[in-house]
């Protein structure tokens, strides 16, 4: 049978956030005010910490109302190849190139944004994503998610469905994880696999005698 691995991608496959590194982007470029950065430092550090971290991901975005799908594109990928290329782990792509060379089929699961990744999956060879979305109406963003965010349960829940519509079963399948927002799938899947694991992850990870690597 076809291995078939997910992975996360912040803190996982790339040091730090996408995310961040794409709001900071806009905020340079003017798509979104200097004022929306003020709590992304917080936000970021609840999430790391594995204190909170939904709230992160949920709501509305009133700076990016009304910007064309277009300028967002490509914004991720100019923020790719100037930035988040370089954070990319050379551990990671070569553990994805082998399960690749054997055969394995690789998707990427993150609750981050589907064009922020997609130049990461490109370079990977990743076969699928798995990713949050936003909403647009005639080509402009509304300011909101287009579905759930892939997060906690959320993300359980797609990965869940994306091997099931193959025929596969999340216990024959690998999940590689940094954070312990993962648990609901890192709990279902056959091989869970910490990955650079935050404080809780890597708990849990001994506890349960998981996998960890760069730890």
């Amino acid at each position: 049978m076809t291995k078939l691995c997910f992975f996360d991608v912040d803190h996982t496959i790339t040091d730090g956030s996408t995310g961040r590194r794409f709001a900071v982007a806009a905020a340079r470029r003017g798509i979104i005010k200097l004022r929306h950065l003020a709590m992304i430092p917080f936000n970021y550090a609840a999430y790391r910490l594995g204190s909170g971290g939904a709230s992160f991901f949920e709501g509305e975005f009133p700076a990016i109302v009304g910007v064309e799908r277009g300028v967002l594109e490509e914004l991720g990928r100019e923020v790719f190849e100037r930035s988040t290329r370089k954070a990319v782990r050379v551990e990671l792509v070569e553990l994805i190139a082998s399960i690749k060379a054997e055969g394995g089929s690789v998707v990427l699961a993150t609750s981050s944004l589907d064009f922020i990744v997609q130049p990461l999956a490109e370079l990977l060879g990743a076969d699928a994503v798995l990713a949050s979305g936003l909403e647009f109406d005639r080509g402009r963003c509304t300011g909101r998610l287009e579905g759930a965010a892939l997060f906690g349960g959320a993300k359980r829940d797609a990965v869940r469905a994306y091997a099931s519509g193959r025929g596969r079963n999340l216990a024959d399948c690998a999940f590689y994880s940094d954070s312990i927002h993962d648990l609901p799938l890192l709990l279902e899947v056959g091989r869970p696999v910490a990955v650079s694991p935050d404080r809780r992850l890597r708990r849990e990870a001994a506890s349960r005698g998981w996998e960890t690597l760069l730890a």
